[in-house]
This record gives C-alpha cells, structure tokens and sequence, in this order.
C-alpha cells in the first residue's frame, strides 16, 4: 500500500497531536516510565526524533509547542523550556541533516543531550532548594541518558509513523527551504 505525502505542515501539527497526547498521558493519568525511580519524559524524544526527522523548523515549531506545554502546567521558571525546547528543535534539526542515512544514531545522540541539558537547569535551579547531593544527581542523570538512548529508537519509530514521513528530510531540501524541484 502506498503511502500518501503529508504536506510539511501537517506532519508538524500531527507532531504537536503526539507530544499533547504524551504529556497527557504522562501528567494526567499518571502513566510515568520508571527505571530505579527515575522517570523518563518523552517530549524531548519527540521533539529529537521530529527534528531529526523533518529540520530544524518542525524542530522550532514541536519544541516550542512542548515547552508551552510545561509552561502551561506551572512548572520551573515561567518562559525557559519553551526557550530551551525550541534552541534544542533547532539544533537537533541541524544534527539531523548530519546524520540524515542514519537517524536512529541521529535521534539518540539528540535525545541524550537533550535530557542531559535539561536534568542539569533542572537540577541548578533546584539545587539552593534542594538537598540532592552530586552523586544523587549523577546516578539519576546516567539512568536518565540510559532510558533515553535505549526508548528513542521506539519513538523514532512512533514519530515516523505519526508524521507519515519515511524519509526524512533530505539535505538539499534543508539547504533550499523545499523540494520544489530543481532550479
């Protein structure tokens, strides 16, 4: 069966559709993965796996959209994760149109140093309010880098699926906004 070709913003909006529904399920009903008591939060997944997948303006566009998200439920500093979301959508795009043959080592590489970055504000906002020692956080860190290298093939997987997009982008199409065909 073959497969129709979504236009680029509706691969985006049906983006958006999976990282609302992720961080419903993860907030509201309380479905949270957890490996030696540490949760994994798949909203940088998705926004890695969309970057990588689709460039650096879905990346913008699905990190923002996942930091209004936290934003909208109160947590951290008002304005930082849609800020630090969207940085992080960009440069996964651009990574991604590095590792284009290669998406899953794309994805993972973009997942890690995502949580990586936001467990350390996390924890550097929290840490005058808090008595987690250093040992504490890098333990969690480690088992957090681990859950996210190891789920964000899967969501790789469940992105493409969602956004109908095979492929991914290709770096010519990156370079000239579009593959409206050559020039």
């Amino acid at each position: 069966m073959k497969r129709m070709n979504l236009p680029p913003a509706l691969r985006v909006v049906l983006c958006i559709v999976l990282l609302l529904a992720a961080y419903v399920l993860q907030r509201t009903l309380g479905v949270r993965l957890s490996v030696f008591g540490v949760h994994i939060d798949l909203l940088p997944l998705i926004v890695a796996a969309a970057a990588v997948l689709m460039g650096s303006g879905a990346g913008f566009v699905c990190g923002f959209a996942a930091g209004l998200l936290y934003d909208a439920s109160g947590m951290g500093i008002e304005g930082l994760y849609p800020l630090y979301y969207l940085i992080c959508g960009i440069v996964c795009g651009r990574i991604g149109e590095y590792f284009h043959n290669r998406q899953i080592v794309g994805t993972m590489l973009c997942s890690a140093g995502m949580v990586l970055a936001l467990a350390a504000i996390r924890y550097l906002f929290l840490f005058q309010f808090s008595d987690m020692g250093i040992l504490v956080f890098a333990r969690s860190m480690a088992v957090q880098l681990l859950l996210a290298v190891v789920l964000s093939p899967a969501v790789l997987v469940v992105v493409r699926r969602v956004s109908g997009n095979r492929k991914g982008i290709s770096p010519a199409q990156t370079m000239e906004g579009g593959s409206n065909g050559p020039a």
